[in-house]
């Protein structure tokens, strides 16, 4: 779940908090990448707008990211089960870890396009989102 919320007007810090759901009650960490702009999605670790790499508890891992502007957005994660800050992949580079999108946004062969993954926040406006990771 992503609770998210921008203030009106305001110069007021603002804030998006990620909830992810893992598939299984794993302890780990989970990486998540934060994007605000599609042509950097989802490959652009030099323009990724945050990331952040949180504990895996309860099958939830929580991250909070401050000071994000109204707009899209897209968010995707993954579990690092084995710790190496890499997304494995297997055979023909499918991975081999779990991962997720915002927008429960999948595709068959390849990542989510910014637009399926795409969610909008308005200024002043509250979201919960919730990315399944699996």
């Amino acid at each position: 779940m992503i609770s998210i919320s921008t203030p009106p007007e305001s110069p007021c810090p603002r804030s998006k908090i990620l909830f992810c759901e893992m598939n299984e009650i794993v302890p780990g960490m989970a990486l998540v990448a934060f994007f605000l702009d599609a042509r950097v999605w989802p490959d652009g670790d030099a323009a990724v707008f945050r990331t952040a790499v949180v504990p895996i508890k309860d099958g939830q891992a929580i991250a909070v990211f401050e000071d994000v502007p109204a707009g899209p957005f897209a968010v995707s994660v993954f579990h690092d089960e084995n710790d190496n800050g890499e997304l494995d992949s297997a055979a023909l580079g499918i991975p081999s870890e779990p991962y997720g999108f915002s927008a429960e946004a999948r595709d068959l062969f390849g990542p989510p396009s910014f637009k399926e993954a795409r969610i909008d926040l308005a200024a002043g406006e509250t979201k919960q989102i919730t990315i399944r990771v699996k």
